[in-house]
């Protein structure tokens, strides 16, 4: 090292320390209000091997899309989105915000220069995540072209052979999917179909999509194929389920916004397997009170899931091999048997979920309200290997400024600090803190997520903008395991993960002043960004009314 460095070196230590008491962390106590170092004017910290050096007030990270075709894997720059959310940085200082410098490159990757030693907010419209790293990964990751259209409705018909005849006048309905293009779409017959009946011709069919909303167009051009998949209802000894039965491939496809398409095959049965399960629901149940003291149990759901290409990754929800719906709290060995119509290629996860109701339904409302759960994906050969029990349980102890937030609250803020306890079962890898707007709508609670905040800390502060003068809220936070994988700094590798369990807390209704000095009141800004999160089962999108977030 050349003598000018060293002496440089020496000079940025004693100006940042002289003066100054030690903090808890190591660092001094004033340490220029978290703004970093004062370094001499006229000093070119990159000249004078600073940023690339080993800058420690520097954050560094990338903002990448990866797209899984069936061709392969690609990768795009979010910043390549004219759609993306725009990243800012801040620290809060003195019941505000102090914006950091960021700079962003057309590579994906991005640096804040200015950061704090110690916590730090990086932005990306409602997400908020809150970080004392170095180094961030808010690489994001989809299946399916980025190059997809869209429609409002899909016109849609079916002709096939060899159905399933049934003793009745039906509505039937058929699955579609196709993972080149990121769809999973539900057919619901618009006509009857004849008791008996073994073909359909040109029949009318509702498209629903579970991923967009109306729905994502089939290009043949563009390598789309797409598969149909039947499901039949299948008994256990204490619970029904679907599962694929039957299948077909249409010929290439290239569906129009304004012009009917026909999708025409014959159906052929689809491979089937077993798959065992020892299921401890009575350990999952017990952490009832600790989702919410009030709280009620209200299903529990398992599915199986395709992972298109891969056994590693899950880039996409494309529907289910097989799901249940059911209750209780007896523990459970169980065998199902499913269809898989898909390549050998592709990897199956298991998904168990229970889930309860909480006291955030709005007076003068029957319906709607926060729902919390403890739920855990595995990949399905890990599942059926041993017994399926919590690996992570539910934050407890939660807080606001101070008072349990499981009672109802008026807040004297805005901007109230958050704390809870770490889970009695597992280490979390990461938090991820949801703060909703319960309003109403007729007569029901309806919800609105204003904000997400990814932390590590069993504590985290409401920025402002994020809550609102006159309003209702519910806050969960979620406590999330995923073994072998840092989700501290990497909030939304959860949408490629195969292993990762989670468990949730959540207060009662908390209300906002109807007023404040007006320093402290903050507008919100009009921006979302889609929060990290493992794919929701169809009956989460279907209950809620929401398509898959991409």
């Amino acid at each position: 090292m050349s003598l000018k460095r060293s002496l440089f070196s020496v000079l940025l230590s004693s100006l940042a320390l002289a003066g100054c008491g030690t903090g808890v962390d190591g660092q001094p106590d004033d340490f220029n209000q978290g703004r970093g170092p004062i370094y001499p004017e006229g000093t070119s910290l990159v000249a004078d091997g600073g940023v690339d050096g080993g800058n420690p007030y520097e954050v560094s990270g990338s903002r990448v899309m990866h797209y899984r075709l069936d061709i392969g894997d690609f990768t795009q720059p979010v910043t390549a989105d004219p759609l993306a959310s725009e990243l800012k940085a801040f620290t809060l200082e003195d019941g505000g915000t102090r914006a950091l410098t960021v700079q962003t490159s057309p590579d994906g990757t991005f640096r804040v220069t200015d950061a704090p030693a110690g916590r730090y907010y990086l932005q990306l419209g409602s997400l908020y995540v809150v970080s004392d790293s170095r180094t961030v990964n808010l690489d994001r990751y989809d299946l399916g072209r980025r190059d997809r259209a869209t429609a409002a409705s899909v016109p849609v018909t079916i002709s096939a052979s060899n159905l399933e005849p049934q003793p009745d006048e039906s509505y039937p309905s058929w699955d579609a999917v196709s993972s080149n293009l990121g769809e999973a779409a539900t057919l619901y017959a618009d006509v009857p179909v004849p008791a008996g009946a073994t073909s359909v011709s040109m029949l009318p069919v509702n498209y629903f999509s579970m991923v967009a909303p109306g729905g994502l167009l089939v290009n043949a051009s563009r390598g789309d194929r797409l598969y149909v998949n039947h499901t039949t209802t299948r008994d256990t000894d204490t619970f029904s389920y679907t599962t694929i039965d039957r299948f077909f491939t249409p010929g290439p496809v290239t569906m129009s916004a304004t012009t009917s398409t026909d999708l025409s095959g014959t159906f052929q049965e689809a491979p089937q397997y077993t798959a065992g399960f020892e299921w401890w629901r009575s350990r999952f149940e017990a952490y009832q009170v600790q989702v919410h003291p009030q709280s009620r149990p209200t299903s529990q759901w398992l599915s199986i899931s395709p992972t298109p290409w891969s056994s590693d990754s899950w880039y996409g929800y494309s529907g289910d091999l097989m799901f249940a719906s059911l209750s209780g709290i007896t523990d459970l060995v169980t065998t199902v048997t499913y269809g898989n119509p898909y390549p050998f290629s592709w990897g199956a996860v298991a998904t168990f979920s229970h889930n309860f109701s909480t006291p955030t339904r709005l007076p003068g409302t029957t319906s709607g309200g926060i729902t919390a759960s403890l739920s855990d994906t595995r990949r399905l050969s890990t599942a059926i290997a041993g017994p399926i029990a919590p690996r992570v349980t539910p934050p407890w102890d939660l807080t606001v400024n101070g008072f349990n937030a499981q009672q109802e609250l008026m807040l004297p803020t805005l901007t109230p600090r958050l704390t809870w306890k770490a889970p009695l079962v597992g280490t979390p890898s990461a938090y991820r803190v949801r703060i909703t707007r319960l309003y109403v709508s007729g007569t029901r609670t309806a919800t609105s997520i204003v904000g997400t905040l990814h932390t590590t800390g069993t504590s985290v502060d409401v920025p402002p903008g994020v809550m609102q003068l006159g309003q209702k809220y519910a806050i969960t936070v979620y406590a999330y395991v995923a073994p072998g994988v840092s989700l501290a700094a990497q909030p939304y590798v959860m949408e490629s993960l195969v292993d990762v369990a989670s468990a949730s807390t959540v207060s009662s209704i908390l209300s906002t002043p109807t007023s404040l000095a007006p320093e402290l009141h903050a507008e919100p800004e009009p921006s979302f960004e889609p929060e990290p999160g493992i794919k929701p089962t169809r009956q989460y999108r279907m209950r809620e009314q929401l398509p898959l977030t991409r």
